[in-house]
């Protein structure tokens, strides 16, 4: 499989993976364990994000220890199906023509990195629970997991 094929998951979905009490919990923690006949994608930004949320008490209510967020990205890396996305050199291109594209600031920069990241990869849909972010993205297609139950 080429790098343009595949599912590319926001920190969000790692997040909602990761905290047991989330409604999100299991359908995300499903995608990342078994994203059927596809590759998972995410780039060294998603990592950095899930682990600056993970680990923040004033972010989630029960917050991991370095070592525990250290641990579930180890996991997540080693399945078969991960496919990491490096930062490229057409990254910066591909931002810098989003940025002139929309008025941005602050944080929602790293939204258009995200969608930089995937482009220059030919990776065009995204799992998050943050579609709205992303709408207005030529060439990115937002799939939100289900929310589901997770199985007894």
């Amino acid at each position: 499989m080429t790098s343009g094929e595949g599912i590319f998951a926001d920190a969000n979905i790692l997040v909602y993976a990761a905290i047991r009490d989330d409604v999100r919990h299991a359908a995300c923690r499903n995608l990342l364990k078994n994203p059927g006949d596809t590759l998972l994608h995410f780039s060294p930004q998603i990592l950095t994000e899930f682990y600056s949320v993970i680990t923040n008490p004033k972010r989630v209510t029960a917050p991991f220890t370095p070592t525990e967020a250290i641990e579930f990205i180890e996991i997540l890396l080693s399945y078969r199906h991960s496919a990491p996305l490096p930062i490229t050199a057409e990254v910066p291109a591909i931002l810098l023509s989003l940025l002139k594209q929309r008025v941005v600031r602050g944080p929602r920069v790293f939204d258009l990195q995200i969608a930089a990241t995937m482009l220059a990869h030919g990776v065009s849909r995204l799992a998050t629970y943050n579609g709205a972010d992303f709408k207005d993205i030529a060439g990115i297609e937002i799939v939100e997991p289900e929310r589901v139950p997770e199985a007894m």
